[in-house]
This record gives structure tokens, C-alpha cells and sequence, in this order.
């Protein structure tokens, strides 16, 4: 057994995913082996149902695990722990060394069908293409064919993109100008493809605020653009962010903290994630509440922390 085999087999006993750990034992090293052990190990993961106490699947927003979340271990591992944790679905990372736009067909559908062996789904493709950053037109448009491609042989319909490298209150109408353009662009190939382009709502961009979101929204005047909610700290009340931008919301990202602690388990922290959802639906909300990133330093306080993070996401109903 190769070193990387044994290293990975002790990592996950240590976290106490046995059956992720005794799929190991039949193994060799080099991705064409940790492929083929898919087989193997579908059946300790998937074969017990969801985890006990985690609520019914038909309740509340499906929970999902960006797999940036575990930018440091292996790609295929990271499916694995968000399908024995209990999530839904996952949304993998599009940089290296998980799924970056460079990746082969083949590879992108060897990702496909792992995470239909494990029971689980793509929530969307976390792409890192962004509108109006000076990129010239003819690279950032073969950067978006090619996530319009990646998206669709992962067999989801959206895909997060992002708006602009600046706040919205800092930008200039020319630089307003090149984002629509650039939005237009992007979503008539989406809307061809039959996809939704997401968009991060984030700091140091265009969504920074739920009016500006909108306001490109309706400038860009597609119905393939859509919004990834996630909260912003204080620089905007979250339930009213929420309600602003719900009837474009697609997809959140859920992470939480609380003055003086940083970073917090989602339910733990000032934001209540049950109230967010409860605005959402309102608006015909169907997509992931997602966790991006986890508390913990050790390997195994991010996993207990993820863990809490997905039992949370679940119990919102």
C-alpha cells in the first residue's frame, strides 16, 4: 500500500469515518486506483441513509459542502466526507487541485459520476469567472463557454460567477458599463445552454449590497442571472439583504460569527439562518444552504465543526 493510501486511510480514522477509512484496505496508490475503489466504498456510504437526527430530505433547504471548505486535502476525499457527514450535495471548487476550468472532459465526468455513487448531487460549480475585471473580452468568453461546459457534464444548472473587483458604491458608469456588457454577453451563452450564472454576493464586488445586485440584475436584463446570497457581516442587516435580493436568490452560502469570536458554528452565530430561509422561501427559494468554510485549526475540529454544520442546516425547516 502506497504512503498516501495509509496516510489517508489514518486521517480518516482519526475523524471516525470508518467506512470511508475500511474502503481503503483493498487499495493501491496513483489516481487510477483511488478511482476504481469507487465501487467499494458506495456502499458504506450510501447504503445507511441519511444520518440519524439530521430531519427528513423533504424539509427545508437541501444542505450542501463546497468543497473549498477542504481546499487542503484531495478532491475525491472531500466528496466522500460531505456524503458520510450527510449533506445533500456539494459544489465543487473551481480552482486547483480540486476542479479547475482546466480539467478534461473525462476528468470532469469522472467527478460526475463519483458523486452519483455516493448519493449525492452538484448543487453548482464554483467557478471563478468575473464580470467586468479588464480581462480581454475573447479570454474571459472562452473562460465562460468553458464553465458553461463544466456545468453541464457535472449535470447541474448553475454555476457561481462573480461582479467586478471593486464595492458598487466605488465604481465609475464606465466601469458600470463593462459589467453589463460583460453580463450580457455571459448570459446569452448561458441562457442557450439552459444555465443559471449565479453571483457571489460578496465583498469587494458589485453585490457587495442587495440594491446593487439588483440594480445589475435588471441592467443586464437576463433571466439566466441569479444571486448567491451569503451574509456580509455589518455592513448590511442580513434578513433585509434577504429580501431585497430574494427574488433572485438561487443558492446561498451560510456561514455565521458573533462579536468577539470570529468565526462561529452556523448556529451558534448572530444570524439566524432559520429566519433567512423563512424570507427565501417566501420568494419560491429551492436551492442549497451551503457550508464554505468550517471553524476548527486540527483536521478534526473542522470535521466535528462540519459536522454541527450540516445537522444545523438540516434541522432548518
Amino acid at each position: 500500500m502506497g504512503k498516501d493510501q495509509m496516510d489517508r486511510r489514518d486521517f480518516l480514522n482519526r475523524l471516525g469515518l470508518t467506512g470511508l477509512a475500511l474502503g481503503l484496505s483493498a487499495t493501491g496508490c496513483g489516481e487510477g486506483r483511488e478511482q476504481a475503489q469507487a465501487g467499494s466504498e458506495t456502499k458504506a456510504l450510501t447504503g445507511s441513509g441519511p444520518k440519524e437526527g439530521l430531519g427528513p430530505l423533504d424539509s427545508g433547504p437541501k444542505a450542501g459542502l463546497c468543497t473549498i471548505a477542504f481546499q487542503d486535502r484531495p478532491f475525491y476525499e472531500v466528496l466522500e466526507l460531505a456524503s458520510e457527514v450527510g449533506f445533500h450535495g456539494v459544489e465543487p471548487w473551481g480552482k486547483p487541485d480540486h476542479l479547475p476550468l482546466t480539467s478534461t472532459d473525462d476528468q470532469v465526468k469522472a467527478v460526475r459520476d463519483r458523486i452519483a455513487e455516493l448519493g449525492i448531487e452538484t448543487s453548482q460549480y464554483g467557478c471563478y469567472v468575473r464580470l467586468g475585471d479588464g480581462q480581454k473580452p475573447e479570454d474571459k468568453d472562452r473562460d465562460m463557454d468553458r464553465t458553461i461546459q463544466i456545468t453541464r457534464l457535472l449535470g447541474t444548472n448553475s454555476c457561481r460567477i462573480w461582479a467586478g473587483t471593486k464595492n458598487s458604491e466605488l465604481l465609475s458608469e464606465e466601469e458600470w458599463k463593462l459589467m453589463v456588457g460583460d453580463g450580457r454577453r455571459f448570459c446569452a451563452r448561458a441562457e442557450d445552454a439552459g444555465i443559471l450564472l449565479a453571483m457571489e454576493m460578496h465583498s469587494n464586488s458589485v453585490t457587495n449590497k442587495a440594491s446593487a445586485t439588483i440594480d445589475l440584475i435588471d441592467r443586464v436584463g437576463s433571466p439566466a442571472l441569479k444571486a448567491n446570497y451569503q451574509i456580509l457581516n455589518s455592513s448590511e442587516d442580513p434578513y433585509e439583504r434577504a429580501r431585497v435580493a430574494g427574488p433572485h436568490v438561487v443558492m446561498a452560502h451560510a456561514q455565521n460569527a458573533s462579536a468577539g469570536r470570529g468565526r462561529t458554528l452556523i448556529c451558534e452565530g448572530t444570524v439566524d439562518f432559520q429566519k433567512i430561509y423563512d424570507i427565501l422561501k417566501e420568494f419560491g427559494f429551492k436551492g442549497y444552504f451551503e457550508v464554505e468554510f468550517v471553524r476548527g485549526e486540527t483536521m478534526q475540529e473542522r470535521v466535528a465543526a462540519l459536522k454541527a454544520d450540516c445537522a444545523c442546516l438540516r434541522r432548518i425547516s
